[in-house]
């Protein structure tokens, strides 16, 4: 992907998950306390969700700045009157995302998880980092890496909700 692009992609994504982040802290809030009961205001069902939807806000507003910054409205503008270059190779990206995310949510609940996430992660990392013209010997260190990263990456997901959240994943 050039800059050029991903600049575009930057401007494109951060308007998109400004949108997504703003929904998530407005249904979050939304949700019913624990102040009722008693109980301490920050153990209710919203929070988490508020928290992150509160990042996801900062974290892409900070996207979107940077993107201004970069020229993305001028590049949209150019490429719209035919002096830009098309890159056409983000929508297979893109479809390979799409592929990998949706078979995730079709095969959770059927599969353990920590296995599926496993499998999700490590075939994640295959799909964009292994270069099917290079023979394997010479770069047999991915795959070997992207197991270690998915396996790290599916026991902290798995422990973290298991022991700290108490979420019982299926």
């Amino acid at each position: 992907m050039t800059e050029r692009t991903m600049t575009k992609a930057d401007l494109v994504t951060s308007m998109l998950l400004i949108v997504f982040s703003a929904a998530i802290l407005l249904m979050s809030l939304r949700m019913p306390t624990m102040a009722d009961r008693n109980a301490s205001p920050f153990s209710g069902p919203g929070v988490v969700p508020a928290f992150v939807g509160a990042v996801l806000f900062l974290l892409s507003l900070s996207m979107l700045i940077r993107s201004l910054r970069k020229g993305a409205p001028r590049l949209f503008a150019e490429d719209r009157a035919g002096t830009g270059t098309g890159d056409r190779s983000s929508w297979v990206r893109i479809a390979r995302t799409l592929v990998l995310c949706i078979g995730y949510v079709i095969l959770l609940g059927r599969i353990w998880f920590p296995l599926l996430t496993f499998l999700f992660v490590f075939l994640f990392i295959l799909t964009f980092e292994y270069d099917t013209k290079v023979p394997l010997t010479a770069q047999w260190k991915k795959p070997l890496f992207a197991a270690i990263l998915a396996a790290v990456a599916a026991a902290s997901v798995f422990l973290v909700f298991q022991y700290l959240f108490l979420v019982n994943l299926p």
